[in-house]
This record gives C-alpha cells, structure tokens and sequence, in this order.
C-alpha cells in the first residue's frame, strides 16, 4: 500500500474487485427488478393501463436499484477499497449518506435512460420473440445501457468522495 497514490496495478485490482462488486450487485439489481416487475407489480395488475405500466416500472427500477446500492456498499467496505487513507471515516454513516446521494443521482440517471430507451426504442424481436422471461427486449437493453453508464458513475464518484487513497 502506497503512502500518497496508488500504483496503476493497485488501481486495476480495484477496479477489478469493483467490477466483481458491481456484478453481484447487478444481479441483485436485475432479480429484484424482475421479481417486481413480472411477479408483484406485472403490468396485468390495474388492466394493463400505459400509467400502471410506467409506475410499475418506475417502482421496479428503483428497489432493484436501491437493493443493488446496499449489496454494493457492503462488499465496497470489506473487499473493494483495500488502500483508503481513513477506513473508519469511510465506513461512517457520513460516508454511507454520501454513497447513497451517489446512488441516488446514479437511480435518476438510470429512471430518466430508462425511460428514454424503452420509449424511443422499437420492439426488439430476438430469439423468435419480442420478450425474454416475460418482459420486453427492449426493457432489458435499457436495463444493460443504463447499467454501464452508471457504473462508471459510482466507481468515479465513490473513489473521489469516499474511498480515497
């Protein structure tokens, strides 16, 4: 561990252990966003209405995210940033508030893509059929898009207001 910056090889492994971080909260993300979105708020719910649709995506979108946040936060403490210059004041409350304000604008980022994509974009026909696991195609690209844009978001905005090294 260096004193004052990392090494480039220091700064890959951690962004590698960021990646891992990010795909298991990915998952988490995307079981929980399915769960609600075909099982416990399905668009069939209030008679398959354009407005329940929208908010059952809305509510979707947002508990899988903020489940993602907190599987993220957890593993980012004990696995990700190794080299911190202050690990107490990185697993502070401050430190988690912070983390969430950065998701939080990472969750915006997401529910405006989200709603660009799957309104500009046209059904995607794959695989012989226009939905995978009983949601659209389409859903799932803006779910993917969104997911690498706002993981180069929260790997920026934590590393530089967070887990300083």
């Amino acid at each position: 561990m260096s004193q004052n910056k990392q090494t480039i090889k220091e700064l890959f492994w951690e962004f590698f252990r960021f990646l891992l971080v990010g795909g298991l909260s990915t998952i988490v993300d995307y079981a929980i966003f399915y769960l609600f979105r075909q099982c416990i708020l399905p668009s069939s719910l209030i008679a398959e209405s354009g407005a329940w649709d929208s908010v059952s995506l809305i509510i979707a979108t947002a508990l899988g995210f903020l489940c993602g946040l907190v599987t993220s936060w957890t593993f980012s403490l004990k696995f990700v940033y190794r080299n911190l210059k202050d690990r107490e004041q990185a697993g502070s409350k401050k430190s988690f508030i912070l983390f969430a304000i950065i998701g939080f604008f990472g969750l915006i980022i997401t529910e405006i893509g989200m709603h660009v994509i799957v309104g500009a974009c046209p059904e995607i026909f794959l695989f012989q059929t226009t939905e995978l696991l009983g949601l659209p195609w389409k859903e799932w690209l803006a779910k993917m898009i969104m997911t690498c844009i706002v993981l180069v978001w929260n790997y920026l905005g934590r590393k530089i207001f967070i887990f300083k090294s």
